[in-house]
This record gives structure tokens, C-alpha cells and sequence, in this order.
């Protein structure tokens, strides 16, 4: 029963009626400390609440006063974030776990996710935390979203996209639900990244470092014509300054590609 559980709970932090959607994660104040955008409750609840967000990202702390201030609006899906490690660390690419599934299910969130940071010294360290993770998620009925960044230097494009491809296979076959990685270099890569993965794993693009609007919207529309399941953004909407614009266009890009994907083909009548 595990399985349809996490498969309701997934509908949870998509658009209603559709694959995809606009997640936002809150998570980064364990990282950094307190960001612009993220410096108060008062700065987040001008736009936590907006319509346009189909999920948000918390830890457990950020997500009790979001819920006793009353900011979230209740359609939108909430998953907590399990593991983190402080920026000042000498080791701030090998997140630890900061609580566990248990947590998560006395909490009554839809989903949880984690961050897995690879660089050339801790497969180990995040093929054991996977590993345990996802055992807890799929006995529990939880979807789980995996954050992944490749740390690995690398001497081309060919290489990078290949580590992304392996690593992207490497958290499906630990059994993920869906995944937040950065855009390639190019768009040309983009379809290739999407169309070898989507049918396994649901995908969404992170938009990283404060991005041109522009570009950012360009970039959106370019993963959603190729078959991405939406957008895991932060900076880009917490430091803009009218955030509730910014997730407006966004969705606008997310939700228009998932109708003109899913509408009905002309039929033609052969002569």
C-alpha cells in the first residue's frame, strides 16, 4: 500500500489535474543563514501564499511557523527537507540527516526530499543516505524529491552531461520519485537530458543563482516543450522584487505547456 500512497501524495505538489508544476524551496536559511528574501517571516509571507506555487520545500522549524502564522495556502503541497550542512562547513557538499521520515509523517507533509551534493570523495556518504532514505520513504507511502548537483570538476561539456545522465540513473535506481537538477550549458541538451529520463522520474529545473528574467522564462519554456515536469526555484522568486510576478509568468509557461501537450490531436480522414 506504500506505493499508492506515495503516488496520491505525488498529485499533491503538482497543478490539479496535471504533471506538473512550480515548487518553491525555503530551505536555504540552514545553509546560509538568513538571505535576503528569507530574512523574515514577514518577507515570506508576501508571497508564500500566491496561488502559483504547487509546493514549497521546508525544514521542520521554517515549516511550524508557516503553519501557525496560517501563511500556506491549503492547496499548496508541503515537503519537508531531511538533511542540510551549514556553508561555513569545511565539508558543506556532504549534507547530514537533520531528521527523519518519522518526523515527516507526524508532521502530515505530502512529501519529503533531500540534497545530494556529489564530489570526488563522498559516493559513499550519499549512496548510504539514499539508500536509507528511500527504504523509510516507500514503507511510509512518502514520495521523495532528490536535489541533484554534480560537484566534479569536469574538462568538457561530453563529460558533464555523461556524469548527469549516470547520476540521474543512479538515483532512479535507488527509487526517487522526482529529482531537481540545474540546466545544461545549452539548450541543445536539454532534450537529450529530458527524453532519456522522464519516463522513469519526474524532472524539475532549478533556476540556482539569481538569473535574468528573460533567460529564466526562455529556459522554462525550452525544459517544458521537452517534456519537464516543472520548475524547484528559490532565489529567482524570493529575491525578485514583485516575487508574485515572477511566479506568475512562470506558471504561465508551465501550466500552457502541460495543456498543449495533453490537448486533443486533429483527426484527419484519409482521402
Amino acid at each position: 500500500m506504500g506505493y499508492i500512497g506515495r503516488k496520491l501524495r505525488q498529485r499533491r505538489l503538482l497543478y490539479s489535474g496535471s504533471n506538473v508544476g512550480l515548487i518553491v524551496p525555503i530551505d536555504h536559511g540552514l545553509t546560509v543563514g538568513p538571505i535576503s528574501g528569507l530574512q523574515n517571516m514577514r518577507d515570506i509571507g508576501r508571497w508564500i501564499g500566491d496561488d502559483n506555487i504547487s509546493a514549497v520545500i521546508a525544514h521542520k522549524g521554517m515549516l511550524e511557523r508557516l503553519v501557525t502564522q496560517n501563511l500556506l495556502h491549503s492547496s499548496t503541497g508541503v515537503i519537508l527537507h531531511l538533511n542540510g550542512m551549514p556553508s561555513m562547513s569545511k565539508e558543506a557538499d556532504t549534507k547530514q540527516m537533520v531528521t527523519h521520515v518519522d518526523a515527516a509523517l507526524r508532521l502530515g507533509v505530502d512529501a519529503v526530499s533531500v540534497q545530494v551534493n556529489f564530489t570526488a570523495n563522498n559516493y559513499g556518504h550519499n549512496l548510504s543516505l539514499l539508500g536509507a532514505v528511500t527504504d523509510a520513504t516507500h514503507a511510509a507511502g512518502l514520495p521523495l524529491l532528490t536535489m541533484l548537483y554534480d560537484k566534479v570538476e569536469t574538462t568538457s561539456s561530453i563529460e558533464k552531461i555523461d556524469r548527469m545522465h549516470k547520476l540521474i540513473r543512479l538515483v532512479t535506481e535507488f527509487g526517487a520519485d522526482s529529482i531537481k537538477i540545474g540546466f545544461p550549458e545549452s539548450m541543445d541538451l536539454l532534450g537529450e537530458l529530458i527524453s532519456s529520463h522522464r519516463d522513469s522520474i519526474q524532472i524539475f529545473f532549478a533556476g540556482g543563482e539569481k538569473m535574468d528574467e528573460k533567460r529564466l522564462q526562455d529556459w522554462t519554456l525550452a525544459a517544458m516543450q521537452r517534456g519537464a515536469n516543472g520548475l524547484c526555484i528559490g532565489r529567482n522568486v524570493f529575491q525578485h522584487p514583485e516575487p508574485s510576478s515572477i511566479l506568475r509568468a512562470l506558471s504561465e509557461h508551465i501550466r500552457q505547456e502541460h495543456v498543449r501537450q495533453v490537448a486533443p490531436q486533429p483527426i484527419t480522414m484519409a482521402a
